[in-house]
């Protein structure tokens, strides 16, 4: 799901219905206070549980979004949202360098290939390797879990009380046209 300017793409009722919401910012702003405050309160929204590629970087095409990563692991720390590791090789985000602060803050991590095609699922292995190089052990990657306990870990959030924040009332779901 999009990260909008002003809202997610998708409204609360429609969310519900999902099993695992991953949300990602794709048109960003050139401002780090507004790029960061629009991951925040995605994160904070009680439907999301993965946060995707949070920089948006290309390697050799496009830097990173202005973004205080700090801030963002912040808040997926307290809200339980998981940090995505996106290993494929034109991305590699979120940095290698990052990890070990997420894990400090207690932030999981889950590896995806990004895979647009079959062959794409390969970069699994550098995934692996990339959480190896932040310092992450396979208890701190969510791809590790077994299915009784991944789909007990994918109800957490709601149940612990995450919650959409005041601090963010310009983000809210996509309000659904009636009509």
């Amino acid at each position: 799901m999009d990260i909008l300017k002003d809202r997610l793409d998708f409204d609360d009722e429609l969310l519900a219905e999902l099993d695992v919401v991953v949300a990602s910012l794709h048109v960003p702003s050139s401002n780090e206070a507004e790029n960061t405050k629009r991951l925040i309160c995605a994160v904070e929204n009680k439907f999301v549980r993965i946060l995707a590629h949070p920089t948006g970087r290309l390697l050799l095409e496009r830097e990173p979004y202005p973004v205080n990563m700090q801030a963002v692991i912040e808040a997926c720390a307290a809200t339980g949202t998981w940090l995505e590791l996106n290993c494929n090789p034109h991305r590699f985000d979120l940095d290698w360098r990052l990890w070990p602060y997420a894990k400090s803050r207690g932030v999981k991590c889950v590896i995806n290939p990004d895979a647009h095609r079959n062959e794409h699922a390969g970069f699994l292995r550098l995934g692996a390797g990339i959480a190896r190089k932040g310092w992450l052990e396979p208890t701190d990657v969510v791809n590790t879990l077994t299915l009784k306990p991944l789909l007990k870990e994918l109800k957490q959030n709601v149940a612990n009380g995450k919650h959409n924040s005041v601090l963010c009332p310009q983000i809210r779901a996509n309000p659904r046209k009636s009509g």
